[in-house]
């Protein structure tokens, strides 16, 4: 049930945002504008108050999170590129959709509250880092993906926008703040305000990220109210929603139940199992608005994924776990 609560909330703030384009609230420039903001400034300020949760110990004894994070991506990159090998007449914008669509999944925002009521405040730290792998996929094969006519000093341009360098300012504040430990007077006036000052910006930083949810949730709304009908019965949509949630989850958890076999690696392997089954991105559409490509297809594909969703998370998880 609580996996189809969580769902179930996401789709009320889809609808707010369509019911917003719809009533002329939100308008296309609108929505264009609110993806800007979101990639360049609230979403860097929710990846840094992520990760800086974490300390230096606890990224070391981890680290196959972030790596099969990376993997499930992968997984469906590959799977997406032989189905694109079967299809024909399949034009670049589309095709990059559609592998985005089945690499890049729900991995943070949906997973978030599922993870903390099973594994508590250790799942949640688990789980940040985990995304960190798919963050670096994001915003390198991602952004490539969507650019793949572009030169390559470009790509490299795009890729090291703001979620990129905040992922990497994020890791080197954490090795540096639990590894370095910069000498401070003891007491004093400087002491206190350096303290003030960080916990100020951990707060701030908190604050503004905590709207990537509902903004990103509201521009997916908008952009599907600006939907043909008739896209939800693009062939390609019902390919790409079976890949993602079903023949790429299963796959994989199957590899992760040889990889993670030990009495040690039960919540890690749990967390992993339940990002695997999460439908597409809303991440998919910001990208597509920021840097180019077949919106109309990947609005659609998150509609039929989250609705989807319903009912086969319950059912893989229920396998799985």
């Amino acid at each position: 049930m609580n996996y189809v609560l969580q769902v179930l909330f996401i789709l009320v703030l889809m609808a707010i945002g369509f019911a917003a384009r719809k009533r002329g609230v939100i308008s296309a420039v609108g929505t264009s504008e609110m993806v800007r903001v979101l990639i360049s400034i609230i979403y860097p300020c929710l990846i840094f108050s992520s990760v800086t949760r974490l300390n230096a110990q606890k990224l070391a004894d981890n680290w196959i999170m972030p790596v099969m994070a990376m993997a499930i991506a992968g997984t469906g990159l590959i799977l997406g590129l032989l189905a694109l090998r079967c299809m024909k007449n399949v034009d670049q914008q589309r095709a990059s959709a559609f592998l985005f669509q089945n690499t890049i999944n729900n991995y943070l925002f949906l997973p978030l509250p599922l993870v903390m009521l099973l594994w508590k405040e250790e799942g949640v730290a688990l789980l940040v880092f985990a995304s960190m792998g798919f963050e670096l996929t994001v915003w390198t094969v991602g952004v490539f993906l969507f650019n793949r006519s572009s030169k390559l000093s470009e790509g490299i341009r795009m890729m090291f926008g703001p979620p990129l360098i905040a992922l990497i300012f994020s890791i080197g504040w954490v090795c540096v703040r639990d590894l370095v430990h910069p000498t401070l007077p003891a007491a004093g006036f400087f002491s206190d305000l350096t303290r003030r000052m960080l916990e100020l910006c951990y707060f701030g930083t908190e604050t503004i990220g905590k709207a990537t949810v509902a903004v990103s949730m509201i521009v997916s709304g908008s952009r599907i109210a600006a939907l043909d009908v008739k896209a939800a019965f693009d062939r390609h949509v019902w390919i790409v929603s079976l890949l993602r949630l079903v023949v790429t989850p299963v796959i994989f958890i199957l590899i992760l139940k040889q990889i993670l076999n030990g009495p040690n690696d039960e919540t890690a392997y749990g967390i992993l199992c339940v990002v695997a089954v999460m439908p597409a991105a809303v991440a998919s559409l910001v990208f597509s608005e920021r840097f180019g490509g077949d919106s109309d297809f990947i609005a659609t594909t998150l509609l039929i994924t989250h609705l989807a969703a319903i009912v086969t998370i319950p059912l893989l998880l229920l396998w799985a776990l």
